[in-house]
């Protein structure tokens, strides 16, 4: 009999909404496959946020959805590394969590793409491409040529819609063409943890998950 995993997350619009419910998916699968016993990974739930200071939100929901398996929190970097984001919103909730009364879920990971849920996106230029549906190279779409300057970008989703832009300017202007908003989810389905495994602030995600089902004792 497989053991279940119900996870629940957060995201701070409407487009990594649609983007990080595959990944987190994709990532617990590929946990669970190291697992003692099998696991069945629900197609994690999102989990709207009240309007309330960052880790009133998360106290909120972890005593809401106590019956949570885990709770993955999103929260961009906005900065080149993810130690901002852990100190001034990620600590805190985590000390707000633990001095918290029973009846809330302590098993909390944390997202934090740098800079932005669009540098993922940037984790396969060929997936992206394909999507955008152009031939064009990546040098002429001024996307990164290489993974490792891809959390050097700034602006990663000006980067997409610039490259967007270019690979569209000399098409018919009554050819549909697709919008950046288009993207996010045809990516997070097909986008591989292999390419992802490039980017440090996935890698760093991806620890957190194993350490939450380490947490349920269902991974050594």
């Amino acid at each position: 009999m497989s053991n279940i995993l119900q996870i629940g997350y957060t995201a701070e619009g409407s487009t990594d909404e649609r983007f990080l419910g595959n990944i987190i998916r994709k990532t617990f699968e590929a946990i669970a496959s190291d697992c003692k016993s099998p696991i069945e990974v629900y197609q994690p739930e999102f989990l709207k946020k009240e309007e309330h200071s960052f880790v009133d939100q998360i106290v909120s929901l972890a005593k809401k959805y106590a019956y949570f398996h885990v709770i993955c929190i999103h929260c961009d970097a906005d900065a080149p590394t993810l130690e901002n984001g852990m100190r001034n919103k990620f600590n805190p909730m985590f000390d707000a969590v633990r001095k918290a009364d029973e009846g809330i879920c302590k098993n909390l990971v944390p997202v934090i793409p740098v800079q932005m849920t669009e540098a993922w996106m940037l984790a396969d230029t060929e997936l992206l491409k394909n999507k955008i549906g152009t031939q064009k190279s990546e040098n002429e779409l001024g996307l990164p040529m290489k993974a490792n300057l891809i959390e050097n970008i700034n602006d990663p989703k000006a980067t997409i819609v610039n490259a967007l832009k270019i690979a569209y300017a000399d098409q018919p202007k009554r050819r549909r063409k697709r919008d950046i908003a288009d993207l996010y989810t045809p990516i997070s389905q097909e986008l591989s943890l292999e390419k992802l495994r490039f980017l440090a602030s996935f890698n760093a995600f991806e620890l957190k998950a194993r350490e939450a089902l380490q947490i349920l004792n269902y991974l050594d």
